[in-house]
């Protein structure tokens, strides 16, 4: 192991053995998680030094590990915030699908079509073959919480008659997920928010919800 291993070894385990002391300050947790996705954005996750984050986020170091268990712990809920939460408005409107899949499609053509976006989950997924964890801790803490809430949303579509029986929620979401990246980040050419609404309204089509995406309304 070599020292730059071993530093980072010992960066680890200040966090796993750090505990929290006085209440958190949110405009810090922020400062410190803004910085860490600018850092993850522009260098990637080699590039993202506790040291670095700290100082980009005026806080002290200690700051950051009393906070956090791990770089791959901080990184993924940098990320996290970066996403937004889309899924948060299905949860607005539980008594109406149709709304509340006009707003999940609004906020993901919103989110999607931003350049950071793009390069942030291309930083992610670069990452996979070297820190898989990263990956692992981001998809555990983060996304199966936030595909729970949409295959909850499809489960009462299904009551509804809305979607087959035969048809698999977690799959259907792989579909519209993998569907998505590669629109992003395989195909050439940059994506306006006007195209992404268009492109996921038309992959819904195609996914048998027709009725939602008569319910995004035009773009």
């Amino acid at each position: 192991m070599n020292l730059t291993d071993q530093k980072h070894g010992a960066q680890r385990a200040s966090m796993r053995s750090a505990r929290p002391g006085r209440p958190r300050s949110p405009a810090v947790d922020r400062a410190i998680l803004r910085a860490t996705l600018e850092l993850f954005i522009e260098r990637g996750f080699g590039g993202v030094g506790i040291e670095q984050v700290a100082e980009r986020a005026g806080v002290a170091r200690t700051t950051v590990y009393r906070r956090w268990r791990s770089k791959e712990s901080l990184i993924a809920e940098a990320i996290a915030q970066g996403r937004g939460e889309a899924e948060k408005h299905v949860l607005r409107n539980p008594a109406s699908r149709k709304a509340a899949t006009r707003s999940v499609v609004d906020a993901l053509a919103e989110t999607l079509s931003t350049t950071y976006y793009r390069r942030m989950v291309a930083r992610l997924i670069g990452s996979i073959p070297d820190r898989p964890e990263l990956m692992a801790t981001y998809w555990k803490t983060y996304l199966v919480p936030r595909r729970k809430v949409v295959a909850d949303a499809l489960e009462r579509a299904r009551g509804e008659g809305s979607i087959g029986d035969s048809i698999d929620t977690e799959t259907l979401l792989d579909l519209v997920g993998g569907a998505i990246l590669y629109h992003l980040l395989i195909r050439p050419g940059d994506r306006s928010e006007k195209d992404i609404r268009s492109y996921v309204r038309k992959l819904l089509g195609e996914l048998g919800l027709d009725d939602a995406t008569q319910a995004t309304g035009a773009p």
